[in-house]
């Protein structure tokens, strides 16, 4: 359950598998693997998208300044 005690480690991986995510997705754009660009794609902006949403909510309880 999201909560004010954890809401800013589930923020932090989302970041650290975005991460990855983004570095895999650069390898299968190298090797030109359309279903891994595609399928990382569609992984890398769920993610993005809930990060960003958990950054909201973290600002309207004033964690942090930024979203």
């Amino acid at each position: 359950m999201l909560n004010k005690k954890n809401i800013m480690g589930i923020i932090q991986d989302h970041q650290d598998e975005i991460d990855q995510l983004e570095y895999e997705l650069e390898q299968a754009r190298q090797w030109c693997m359309l279903e891994s660009v595609k399928s990382l794609s569609n992984r890398l902006a769920y993610l993005k998208d809930n990060q960003y949403r958990y950054k909201l909510q973290a600002k309207a309880w004033g964690l942090i300044e930024k979203v």
